[in-house]
């Protein structure tokens, strides 16, 4: 967590005083938004935890179903 809250903090959140929780979920919002459209940073974040994601098996059919 502390991965993705380091770069909002630095970026959207830096110097920002909203007067409403609700801008202060917007900027935070904006800023995972903007994450994600990077294709490495999520990744990078998982990866500095030592974490992996391993896709789910498809299940074992036998040829008579």
């Amino acid at each position: 967590m502390e991965l993705l809250w380091s770069p909002l903090k630095k970026r959207e959140l830096a110097n920002f005083a909203g007067d409403h929780l609700a801008y202060v979920a917007d900027a935070t919002e904006q800023g995972i938004h903007r994450i994600n459209h990077n294709q490495h940073l999520p990744w990078s974040f998982l990866t500095h935890t030592g974490l992996t994601i391993h896709p789910p098996h498809a299940p074992n059919l036998r040829k008579d179903q």
